[in-house]
């Protein structure tokens, strides 16, 4: 994401000269207008954020000295380079007074601007994530902001949105952003924020063709996953940065409702709507399921279960749709089940989570029939029983947890599907995988403030597996009620 420049000179030569060095050879900034005398350049600054302002000091009317000084009263984070070509001292005085960052004699050298500019990089850099990082999941989650906050950066400025989400979506899952934050390190083209979820992110784009932006979630999306099902929800106009908040609200609905297993989807943001007429369980079928149930013929019920899926995958069918449909499944087997009507919200909530890592909707059914029909399910090579498996997965997650695990990894470790790897966390300790996982970081983290008070915090961050250490502040409070500087002080 280029910063913006203002250029202003009544010398249309000397400005156009400027002009073309930042073109050609500092692609980290970009021209966003330019200006043909103090009073004209005061008036773009009233309507349009600027990182950077550029500006002669010998014009007519008003100088560059007293432009300077109106651009730091209407846009107090404006950084200033003085261009001159006189080198009395009562301009660089006056420069001073006026808070600039530069002060350049003309004729301006290509290296003397390359060096300027990148100096100003450095720390227009931690300015703009520092902010960005404190305003933008405040729009996001509709928190209170000051307009001054957003014409800090984005006054005048329109952007392109996105909600992406790899693999499924919780069928139960609320709607609603309560919390989220920035992702680091900034990736300089776009902001992206985290979702509900690790697996979710708000996406946010300079202004820029449809296509372009289309194809750029696209790209972003297949670099970040070998998952067979993404989802992707963008708004088609671009919007104020003051819009973010509205985009969210409409586009987790949209996700919830639109998501299909097994399918890449990049879907413009729209009213939330099924896509067809959610599948319906027939009274045969379920007589058949409970005749097959009462005779243990359960070869058969496994394939009217992957019947049910092709069906699924024929029609397309949302998850939200499907999940209609095993609810039905799920309480019609009740009667035949006494087992499952005595642990149906344990099942039921075991079942939701497959929803997350199916790849297909015949992997999906095929758990959801391990889940009901299959109490040892198939372990690796037949030789460790379901507790054995889930105690190999946390001594691996124990001697492992400094390093970036993710649910996969651990699977290929063991030698099972994630599916199967999160029931068993399920059954053995009532969390997830990724809960189990903070925790035990959370306990390491927690060790080494008692141990090591002074430690800085991105060294604390990095021993327990985290390189966001801004991220691990925000995990550490939610799981301590304090900030790893406010638990290290009380160590002490």
């Amino acid at each position: 994401m280029a910063y913006q420049v203002l250029l202003v000179d009544d010398e249309m030569p000397a400005l156009r000269f400027v002009q073309s060095i930042i073109e050609k050879y500092i692609p980290d900034f970009e021209v966003q207008a330019t200006c043909s005398s103090g009073e004209k350049a005061a008036e773009y600054l009233r309507n349009h954020a600027v990182d950077v302002m550029i500006t002669d000091i010998s014009m007519q009317r008003m100088n560059g000295i007293e432009l300077a000084k109106l651009a730091r009263s209407l846009q107090p984070y404006i950084h200033m380079i003085i261009i001159s070509g006189y080198a009395e001292f009562e301009y660089a005085q006056g420069a001073i007074q006026a808070s600039v960052d530069d002060y350049m004699l003309k004729p301006v050298s290509i290296n003397q601007m390359k060096q300027t500019l990148t100096r100003l990089k450095a720390a227009l850099d931690e300015e703009h994530i520092a902010h960005a990082a404190a305003i933008l999941p405040a729009i996001a989650c509709e928190l209170p902001y000051s307009r001054e906050d957003i014409a800090r950066c984005w006054l005048g400025q329109e952007y392109r949105f996105a909600l992406v989400r790899w693999g499924g979506v919780h069928p139960l899952r609320s709607g609603k952003l309560h919390a989220t934050s920035l992702i680091q390190p900034f990736s300089g083209s776009f902001y992206a924020l985290r979702g509900r979820d690790d697996n979710e992110q708000i996406l946010i784009f300079p202004a820029r063709e449809l296509e372009q932006f289309m194809s750029e979630i696209s790209v972003y999306m297949v670099q970040h996953t070998s998952l067979s099902t993404w989802t992707a929800i963008y708004q088609p106009t671009p919007q104020a940065m003051v819009m973010l908040h509205g985009f969210v609200k409409q586009a987790l609905p949209q996700l919830q409702t639109q998501a299909v297993i097994g399918k890449h989807q990049l879907l413009p943001l729209c009213a939330a709507a099924d896509k067809a007429a959610p599948p319906t369980l027939t009274a045969a079928q379920l007589n058949q399921l409970s005749y097959f149930c009462s005779c243990g013929r359960f070869d058969e019920i496994k394939e009217m279960f992957l019947e049910f899926a092709v069906a699924f995958e024929r029609q397309s069918y949302t998850q939200r749709q499907v999940w209609g449909f095993v609810q039905q499944l799920v309480l019609g087997l009740t009667a035949s089940l006494p087992a499952l009507k005595a642990h149906y919200d344990k099942t039921i909530s075991g079942i939701l989570d497959l929803f997350l890592y199916a790849s297909t909707y015949g992997e999906l059914m095929a758990n959801i029939y391990a889940v009901l029909f299959e109490d040892e399910s198939t372990s690796r090579d037949r030789k460790l029983s379901t507790r054995e498996l889930y105690d190999f997965a946390m001594d691996y997650i124990d001697k492992n947890y400094a390093s970036p695990l993710s649910v996969q990894s651990v699977c290929d470790e063991i030698g099972i599907s994630q599916t199967y790897l999160n029931r068993l966390f399920r059954k053995y300790s009532d969390v997830t995988f990724n809960n189990c996982l903070m925790r035990r970081r959370m306990e390491a983290a927690m060790h080494l403030l008692r141990d090591k008070p002074g430690m800085l915090l991105r060294d604390v961050a990095a021993c327990v597996g985290y390189e966001d250490s801004s991220y691990f502040s925000k995990v550490f409070h939610q799981h301590t009620g304090q900030t790893p500087s406010q638990y290290a002080a009380g160590q002490k």
